[in-house]
């Protein structure tokens, strides 16, 4: 498979907001889920915590993911 270009430095500045972003969020709905019993939204926010690591991943790798990448990471090289 070829190698994908890396990204510009403003392309990796805007990955890595992404991923603060999503995390900060993701940190945000788990706890409030957690307070308000709200087992659904905890849940769910974990997911957004999940889609940040993914973008902090972009970020070091300095270039987009491919999709077996983001199914299962360990067995791409």
């Amino acid at each position: 498979m070829a190698r994908r270009k890396n990204l510009c430095p403003l392309n990796r500045a805007v990955a890595l907001a992404l991923a603060f972003v999503w995390l900060g969020l993701g940190v945000v709905g788990v706890v409030f889920g957690l307070v308000q019993g709200r087992l659904l939204i905890a849940i769910l926010s974990s997911l957004a915590i999940w889609y940040a690591v993914l973008w902090f991943r972009v970020f070091a790798r300095s270039r987009l993911l491919t999709w077996r990448e983001i199914a299962a990471p360990w067995r791409v090289d």
